[in-house]
């Protein structure tokens, strides 16, 4: 089983856009995994959304307006529905464990909850749970992957380096003490592709401009169309 990973980031999310319309010449997922921004890039590829119509998406500062995220994500699932395997995941913010929805049982309530930034976002309501942003125990959620069966992995991860000099010590801390990196199994294959270059500081993340996001995407593609590291 093929899978296609993508993390969490922000508005950095553009960056995948940008890197997908290149990787997705040569790879033809089974299962499509995401966290965070990831959760809503991953849902409208595996919703059928062509690598096109996602950079047009995301160069719509409708698609980016963070004070109507949950109006957004109500159209999104309205209007797209899921044609592939998709999985994302969310953070139950009480018992700090990860966990993971998918196909059917996804609604916009779940894209909400996994974009859900502690602090900027109020957690969501699942199951009895109050859930947060997926990406907050591990940005990039091969652990659900892996346990959906996946044996190739392709991964695309924006924030492999925190953009926060003095914020990215006590997120890895964090993350050391609650969090935890999925192992891979003998005949799994990974293999990630992040930013050549740095996109931006924390404030992109969440208020990039326009030209930003112009800028991300053709990054994206740049970085893609450079073989994987292994």
């Amino acid at each position: 089983m093929k899978a296609l990973v993508l993390s969490g980031g922000g508005l950095f999310g553009a960056w995948q856009a940008g890197a997908w319309s290149v990787l997705a010449r040569e790879f033809e997922p089974d299962l499509i995994v995401g966290a965070s921004i990831g959760s809503v890039n991953g849902y409208l590829i595996a919703c059928g959304v062509s690598p096109e119509e996602l950079m047009g998406m995301w160069r719509d500062p409708s698609f980016r307006r963070l004070d109507d995220l949950h109006g957004m994500l109500l159209k999104l699932t309205t209007r797209y529905k899921l044609r592939r395997p998709y999985a994302l995941t969310v953070t139950d913010i009480f018992r700090m464990q990860v966990r993971v929805y998918r196909d059917g049982e996804i609604t916009w309530r779940h894209l909400a909850a996994s974009c859900a930034v502690p602090l900027m976002y109020p957690p969501i309501r699942l199951d009895g749970r109050w859930c947060v942003d997926g990406g907050l125990l591990g940005p990039l959620p091969v652990g659900a992957a892996v346990d959906a069966g996946a044996t190739e992995i392709e991964g695309l991860h924006v924030l492999e380096t925190f953009p926060s000099a003095w914020l990215g010590p006590l997120v890895e801390g964090f993350r050391w003490v609650f969090g935890h990196e999925a192992e891979m199994p003998e005949g799994v294959g990974l293999r990630v592709l992040g930013p050549r270059a740095r996109l931006g500081g924390l404030k992109a993340t969440l208020w990039g401009t326009q030209g930003d996001v112009e800028r991300w995407i053709e990054m994206g593609v740049r970085d893609a169309q450079k073989p994987f590291p292994l």
